[in-house]
C-alpha cells in the first residue's frame, strides 16, 4: 500500500538507511534521474549521485543530530547526467528510525525545466491573432480559388493546368487550415477527430522536413511500436510536429541531430482539469535537437505569441503549437540545457476497442 502511495507522487522520493543504501525510490525519480530501481536498490547511494554532493552534507547533518531539513536551491551532482538544482527535503521516519526520506521538488523559477499551462491572457491575445488573420487572409483566398477556376476554363495547355491545380489544391488547403484555427479561436471545439497512428504522423513530418530545410538533419526514430492510436485531428499533429522539427532543424543551422521518441508513460502526471487535480496522460512524445538550446529567461516565455529570437520569425510557431496541444487535451514542457532541448508531450488515451484498457492498464 505505502509503495502505492509513493509511487502516486508527482515529485520524486528516494529512501536511504543510515548507511546511505538505497532502499526505494518511486517511478517519478526513475523518470527524473534517468534510473532504473532494479539497478540502484541496495547500492551506495554514491552510486548515483557523487560523494562531493552538498546532499550528502545535509544527509550526515540527518544522522548525527536526528533533524529534519531543507534547502531551497540544492545543486546535486549526478554521476549519469548533468548537474541539478532541486530543492530537497530530508527526514527521518517515525515508524522505521534507520529510514530517511528525501523528497526532491523542481525549483521552477530557477531551473531550465518548465511545466507550460496557458493563462488566460495568452489564450485571449492568440484568440485576437487568429481573429484578425481570418479577416485578413479568407477573403484574398475566395479571390485566389475563384480566379483559377475561371482560368481553367479558358487555358488548355496541360502544363497550365497542372499548375492551376496545384494553386486551387494549396489554396484550398490553405483554407481548411484557416478554418480549424478559427475553431480554435472560437473555442468551439468541433474540429474533426479520429484514431491516428503517431508514428506514420511523426514520420510524414520527418520525411517533408529531409526534403527541405532538413536534408542534411540526421533524425533518430526510438518508437514504442505497441502505443495504440492517439484520438486526435490529423492536420493539427502535423501542425504541430512539423514546427517543432523545424525549430529543431534551426537550432542547428540545419545540420545536426533530431531525436524523435514515443512511449507509454502512465507515471507522469499533470494538473491541467478543471479542477485542477492529477490526470495522467500516457501516450507519451519527445523531440530532441542538440543544438543552441534555450536560456532559462526565454524559457518562461516561449510559448508566448510574438516572442522569438529569430531574425526573420514571427514568433507564431510555439504559440500555434501550444494552443493546438491544448486543444487535443495534450501536455507539452520544455528542458533545455548544455546544448539539448527536449520538447515533452503527452496525450490522453481514448480505447477503440475494449481490449486497449485491458492491454495498458497494466502497465
Amino acid at each position: 500500500m505505502f509503495n502505492d502511495i509513493l509511487n502516486s507522487f508527482i515529485d520524486p522520493i528516494l529512501v536511504i538507511n543510515k548507511e546511505k543504501v538505497i532502499k526505494y525510490i518511486n517511478a517519478s525519480f526513475e523518470e527524473t534521474f534517468y534510473v532504473n530501481s532494479n539497478f540502484v536498490l541496495n547500492k551506495d547511494l554514491s552510486f548515483i549521485i557523487d560523494e562531493d554532493s552538498p546532499l550528502f552534507l545535509l544527509i550526515n547533518k540527518t544522522i548525527k543530530n536526528g533533524i529534519n531539513l531543507k534547502e531551497d536551491k540544492l545543486i546535486i551532482s549526478l554521476r549519469n547526467q548533468d548537474k541539478k538544482q532541486l530543492k530537497v527535503s530530508i527526514f527521518k521516519t517515525f515508524v522505521e528510525k534507520d529510514l530517511i526520506v528525501i523528497h526532491f521538488e523542481h525549483n521552477l523559477k530557477n531551473q531550465t525545466f518548465i511545466y507550460h499551462k496557458i493563462n488566460s491572457k495568452i489564450s485571449q491575445s492568440f484568440s485576437a491573432l487568429v481573429e484578425m488573420m481570418m479577416h485578413e487572409l479568407k477573403n484574398p483566398l475566395s479571390g485566389i480559388v475563384g480566379a483559377t477556376q475561371l482560368l481553367q476554363k479558358d487555358l488548355q495547355s496541360s502544363n497550365y493546368v497542372e499548375m492551376l491545380d496545384l494553386i486551387k489544391f494549396e489554396a484550398d488547403r490553405i483554407k481548411t487550415l484557416l478554418s480549424n484555427m478559427e475553431n480554435l479561436s472560437a473555442g468551439e471545439g468541433n474540429i474533426s477527430l479520429d484514431y491516428v497512428n503517431i508514428h506514420k504522423i511523426l514520420d510524414y513530418c520527418k520525411n517533408s522536413a529531409k526534403n527541405s530545410y532538413g536534408n542534411e538533419i540526421l533524425f533518430e526514430e526510438i518508437y514504442d511500436p505497441s502505443l495504440p492510436d492517439l484520438y486526435a485531428n490529423e492536420e493539427l499533429l502535423i501542425q504541430i510536429f512539423t514546427n517543432l522539427i523545424k525549430n529543431g532543424c534551426e537550432a542547428q543551422n540545419n545540420k545536426g541531430k533530431i531525436i524523435l521518441k514515443t512511449s507509454y508513460n502512465a507515471s507522469k502526471k499533470f494538473l491541467l482539469n478543471e479542477n485542477d487535480l492529477p490526470e495522467i496522460k500516457p501516450l507519451q512524445v519527445e523531440v530532441i535537437d542538440f543544438g543552441v538550446g534555450v536560456s532559462e529567461a526565454d524559457l518562461q516565455k516561449i510559448f508566448d505569441p510574438f516572442v522569438t529570437k529569430k531574425r526573420d520569425g514571427k514568433g507564431l510557431g510555439l504559440s500555434i503549437v501550444s494552443n493546438s496541444i491544448r486543444t487535443l487535451d495534450g501536455s507539452i514542457d520544455v528542458n533545455s540545457e548544455n546544448g539539448f532541448t527536449n520538447f515533452c508531450l503527452n496525450f490522453p488515451l481514448k480505447k477503440i476497442k475494449d481490449n486497449y484498457e485491458k492491454n495498458f492498464s497494466s502497465r
